[in-house]
């Protein structure tokens, strides 16, 4: 009789293990694929073809209308030559080739960032490895003009 409540008790800890396990599998999956993940949305590679710059959601955008992050990668070749991380405030969409515009030049390449709840963000990557980065901020003038647009007439 001892012998068969022993059993009965291995067989219920390993039930309990491998749902324990199963369950903490599936976390493990979600988290990675919700915060860790990196997935190419678009290429932009140089005139010249000798540059090749990428653009990357990094997990999916927080939920239910939260921000995406993302991540800008210039290349030449396999070399790895700058990097920058970046957060886009979209109304909870998804990091994609509509999000951002590329224009290429001597020395680095120029990007601009654009989501519904922000104010454009301009990105440079210098070929040497560098960046910098700023917030474009519409002038006085058309920010009246989008205000005044925006209001209805009753007349």
């Amino acid at each position: 009789m001892r012998q068969t409540g022993e059993a009965v008790l291995k067989m219920i800890l390993g039930i309990v293990g491998a749902i324990f396990a199963v369950i903490l599998m599936f976390w493990l999956c979600l988290y990675y694929n919700m915060n860790v993940r990196k997935t190419v949305r678009d290429t932009s590679f140089s005139p010249d073809g000798k540059y090749e710059l990428t653009l990357m959601a990094v997990g999916e955008p927080e939920f239910p209308f939260g921000s995406a992050r993302g991540r800008l990668l210039l290349k030449e070749g396999e070399c790895k030559l700058s990097e920058s991380n970046f957060e886009l405030r979209n109304d909870g969409a998804s990091i994609n080739s509509s999000c951002w515009d590329v224009a290429w030049h001597e020395d680095y390449v120029e990007v601009i960032l654009s989501g519904k709840e922000q104010f454009d963000q301009q990105i440079l990557l210098y070929f040497d490895g560098r960046n910098n980065r700023k917030q474009l901020i519409a002038d006085d003038k058309q920010l009246k003009s989008d205000k005044q647009s925006a209001q209805f007439s009753w007349e």
